[in-house]
């Protein structure tokens, strides 16, 4: 039996993509992601665990039988106990694979790598004994094409109007995140002419606490009152989202670097937390190499940049539409080295390497 198993949703993307071709079940401690994993993906089974009564949950035992358990998580400590094979898809696209992180990775008897990027900046570090295969990056087997008529109904499907260009948001996670500096200023700011969707990071919208919950209830109140605005809090599948948009605006994280695979023009937003001087620095101190540094910093040419709290979010906004085409030639290069080819098949090329563990 395969056991897929995830704390975080996050994961569960790229999880889902294999249970597709493997089956199996899926597992999680946490009851916000089982019950998101159930309306996401209805046809995945599903299990509780818990670390402090494994007795008696079904999870548990579970993972005690399997032969395989797939994850998107080092997980070293939890994951111990369990005889079954480990295998490794990572979750996000893991920009920052620091040495510290690849030592976590080293108890996996499979870790399938994702792309150029990746594979570099494991080779970087021989003494590091890793059984790695190459697959693909998993998240794009469900990405869809879409002409002008799905286009349309995604857009009613969501409540928003098929003849506005559209623009998503995606910050990242609370700590670091520009959601609590920019969204009231970009809901207020955005042109009407354009369609808004805010998708809070996944962590934030699914285990919100009180303080949360508050900011969401006001960002909703306000989304209504502009029209054609929608929170999405992890409602709807990021790939669905990213395929009928015009334009993403992030805090240069790995929604951003999913959505070259549609060439989506970019809006990066800096602030004093989370900057490009800041993840410069960040990456020094995490021991990245200073080639895949230099890389990573690309990312902030392939399109505008705006700084929050300055004026004119909206000007920034259509520029960064506007002048999708002038780092078009940037966003190619960038997404070549990060992912290398534009497939789907990562799906199956993991389910083969699973099988070799069996």
């Amino acid at each position: 039996m395969i056991v897929y198993f995830s704390q975080m949703f996050q994961a569960v993307q790229a999880l889902a993509q294999v249970y597709e071709k493997t089956g199996g079940v899926f597992v999680s401690s946490r009851a916000s992601t089982l019950a998101t994993v159930g309306k996401t993906y209805p046809e995945i089974q599903r299990k509780r665990f818990s670390k402090r009564f494994p007795r008696f949950f079904p999870g548990n035992a579970a993972m005690r039988d399997a032969e395989v358990i797939v994850t998107g998580s080092p997980y070293g400590r939890l994951l111990r106990p369990f005889s079954a094979k480990k295998c490794m898809v990572f979750h996000g696209t893991y920009m920052f694979l620091t040495p510290e992180a690849i030592e976590k990775n080293a108890h996996f008897d499979l870790l399938c790598v994702t792309g150029p990027r990746m594979q570099s900046m494991i080779s970087r570090h021989p003494d590091i004994t890793l059984n790695c295969v190459h697959t693909g990056y998993l998240p794009f087997a469900e990405y869809p094409d879409c002409d002008d008529l799905l286009r349309e109904q995604k857009h009613l499907a969501l409540g928003l109007e098929p003849q506005k260009k559209t623009i998503l948001y995606t910050p990242s996670r609370k700590s670091i995140g520009s959601l609590g500096l920019l969204a009231e200023e970009l809901i207020q700011e955005t042109p009407k002419h354009y369609n808004l969707i805010i998708r809070p990071h996944p962590s934030q919208s699914l285990n919100a606490r009180i303080g949360d919950s508050l900011d969401f209830f006001k960002l909703n109140r306000l989304c209504r009152s502009r029209g054609n605005t929608l929170l999405d809090r992890a409602g709807n599948k990021l790939s669905d989202l990213l395929s009928v948009v015009d334009l993403i605006i992030s805090d240069a994280n790995s929604p951003a670097e999913e959505s070259l695979f549609y060439d989506l023009p970019q809006l990066f937003i800096e602030t004093d937390l989370h900057s490009r001087e800041k993840v410069f620095e960040l990456g020094n101190k995490c021991g990245i190499h200073k080639d895949d540094l230099e890389g990573i910093m690309r990312l902030y040419s392939c399109g505008e940049t705006f700084f929050a709290g300055d004026d004119k979010l909206g000007d920034a906004i259509e520029r960064s539409i506007g002048d999708e085409c002038v780092y078009s030639n940037a966003r190619k290069e960038y997404f070549e080295w990060v992912f290398g080819s534009r497939d789907r098949m990562a799906p199956e090329r993991v389910a083969s390497a699973i099988r070799s563990l069996l």
